[in-house]
């Protein structure tokens, strides 16, 4: 997995922090939750095209592809027929960009995209979640804070549950 670097100026952390502390979040998944929800609004009215590159197209399409640059050379004024009259030779568009441009009954690529960030943040946060309850501190249990530094403990970075004393 990749990751993205953000240099601040120590105030503009401090600022974040102290954001996230207030919104009950640690500072690494607002950050995540604000880049993607960002990243909608920003393209919100922002028209993007990319080329796909050429694993990004199945074979599917490939095929799709190929059969079309026959019907379209084939076929005298192809570009003039309405499409219901395309679609009948056998053409069926196939996209080689991805766009964020309004597409009836399709979700953008720039959505898509912002979801998946914030669902694999989510993902993270639930998996966190999950730890911490598999070492919550129990009670009437006893733990070692300090230790010496070959010892389990709290203060040596050990969990609760490794710093629990038998």
């Amino acid at each position: 997995m990749k990751q993205l670097k953000l240099s601040l100026t120590d105030k503009n952390y401090y600022l974040l922090e102290r954001i996230a502390k207030a919104d009950d979040r640690r500072l690494n998944d607002l950050i995540y939750l604000i880049f993607s929800q960002g990243l909608s609004s920003y393209f919100c009215e922002r028209s993007i095209y990319i080329n796909k590159d050429e694993n990004e197209i199945t074979e599917a399409e490939k095929k799709q592809i190929k059969k079309n640059d026959q019907i379209i050379e084939n076929t005298d004024k192809f570009w003039q027929l309405e499409e219901d009259e395309q679609k009948k030779l056998g053409y069926i568009r196939v996209e080689k960009f991805y766009s964020n441009c309004y597409s009836p009954g399709k979700k953008d690529f720039i959505s898509k995209l912002a979801d998946e960030i914030k669902e694999n943040a989510l993902k993270q946060i639930n998996i966190d979640n999950q730890k911490i309850k598999e070492e919550i501190i129990k009670e009437d249990t006893l733990y070692k804070v300090v230790a010496g530094s070959d010892e389990k403990s709290i203060v040596n970075g050990d969990s609760f549950k490794d710093s629990e004393v038998k």
